[in-house]
């Protein structure tokens, strides 16, 4: 009876109980989750403005990135192994087939070696044959062995039915790491399209950054002489943002998983450039780059108020600042900076070849320096204000407010990351 009750139970116990897995596929995969946060926050650092964005939400998002482009890299790299474990796994089963077919094809043979011996000399036993036997000893050696004849055809058969079954389940088995192979070298192609793609995002922003260090370091020279602490302030922001620049660049020059079946395995070409004072390998360059256009200059430079400009826009600097002061506003600050000075800046800290000077990624430089050209202030179409006497470094400055209401009228736009800085561009 206890014996009954204890199998109640058990019966019981199974039927309330989940099945193994019930709510495996319910609950949520760590590591799927961990890649849709790791690329939705690739996807939103992708559309910062490299320009208008705080060096802070700059960093963020190069680093996001990098997370994302190297959770990519080891996606592939697990899935490659995998394609490799089901690639061995599916030979050492096609292996097996063939064996199973074999034992077959040397079964079969010796089937047919016994029907001919069955043809030539049946194993029915047939009395009259053992009672011609002329000893006792002589009939039961004859009945022996046509007793072991007949056992061991039936071995035979039984070896080649179980024989016939084995190639069956492992032609299946075959079939089968057939499939996950397939399934593998699938997931593997997507991986490797999924890490191109992170790779690519990556670099098209770090494109954006180099931009944003051409502009914002070729600011901070220009307002070393307004404000030498907040010009230090930005160059060493920068600076950070450009370490992180190379750490990526250096990642992107490394091999990738399987970097031959990959277009994504190679170097990016551009972080082999190097940097320093030496212009190492940047000036092994052939064809050297001419400096750019812009650094010619827009115009003769003339002085209004103090504030050194291209003539271009003399007239409508002069017509704002009169507008403000009629408005109760002192503004001054500082306009045209020589490009012969960044040029001089690039040569120090990035090489002396014409490539080092005009072209190298600012982030290759060290420190991190500006083309030259990259700044307006270096085509005399750019002003760095100061109100009452100090520099505008707050929106919320009254300076601020009366440019962002009334400096679009006389031609000047604001860069939103600097509240000083106003160009016929907003550049």
């Amino acid at each position: 009876m206890r014996r009954l009750r204890v199998i109640a139970v058990a019966v019981a116990l199974a039927t309330v109980s989940p099945t193994p897995g019930a709510h495996a596929s319910e609950a949520p995969d760590p590591r799927a989750e961990r890649e849709r946060v790791r690329s939705e926050q690739a996807a939103v650092a992708s559309d910062v403005d490299a320009l208008e964005a705080t060096s802070k939400e700059v960093d963020t998002a190069l680093a996001d990135l990098e997370a994302n482009v190297s959770g990519q890299q080891t996606l592939l790299a697990d899935a490659r192994r995998a394609a490799d474990q089901a690639a061995a796994s599916l030979a050492d089963a096609e292996r097996e087939e063939q064996r199973a077919q074999d034992d077959i094809t040397e079964l079969e043979s010796m089937v047919r070696t016994i029907a001919v011996e069955e043809y030539m000399r049946p194993t029915t036993v047939d009395p009259m044959v053992v009672l011609s036997s002329d000893t006792v000893s002589e009939a039961s050696r004859r009945s022996a062995l046509l007793d072991f004849r007949s056992q061991r055809d039936a071995d035979v058969l039984d070896r080649l039915r179980a024989a016939r079954e084995d190639v069956e389940q492992r032609r299946l088995e075959a079939e089968r790491a057939a499939a996950r192979a397939e399934e593998q070298r699938a997931e593997v192609a997507g991986r490797v399209e999924q890490f191109e793609q992170a790779r690519d995002q990556q670099a098209d922003f770090a494109a954006s950054v180099e931009q944003r260090l051409d502009a914002t370091l070729a600011e901070a020279a220009a307002l070393a002489d307004l404000d030498a602490d907040l010009a230090g302030q930005i160059a060493a922001d920068e600076e950070r943002l450009a370490a992180r620049l190379r750490a990526a660049q250096a990642a992107r020059a490394r091999p990738t998983p399987d970097a031959a079946s990959s277009p994504a395995g190679g170097s990016t070409g551009s972080s082999s450039t190097g940097g320093g004072s030496s212009g190492g390998g940047a000036g092994a360059r052939s064809t050297p780059a001419p400096p750019p256009a812009s650094i010619a200059g827009s115009g003769p430079i003339v002085s209004v108020s103090g504030i050194r400009v291209s003539s271009q826009i003399a007239d409508q600097l002069r017509a704002l600042l009169d507008d403000a002061a009629a408005d109760g506003h002192a503004f001054s600050g500082g306009g045209y900076r020589d490009p012969s000075a960044q040029v001089a800046l690039r040569r120090s800290n990035c090489g002396s070849s014409d490539y080092a000077v005009y072209s190298m990624p600012a982030s290759q430089c060290s420190p991190p320096t500006a083309r030259p050209g990259a700044s307006m202030h270096e085509q005399g179409l750019a002003v760095d204000f100061t109100y009452n006497g100090s520099l505008i470094t707050s929106r919320s400055d009254p300076g601020f407010i009366w440019l962002d209401a009334n400096a679009a009228s006389f031609g000047f736009y604001n860069l939103p990351a600097e509240p000083w800085h106003w160009s016929t561009n907003g550049n």
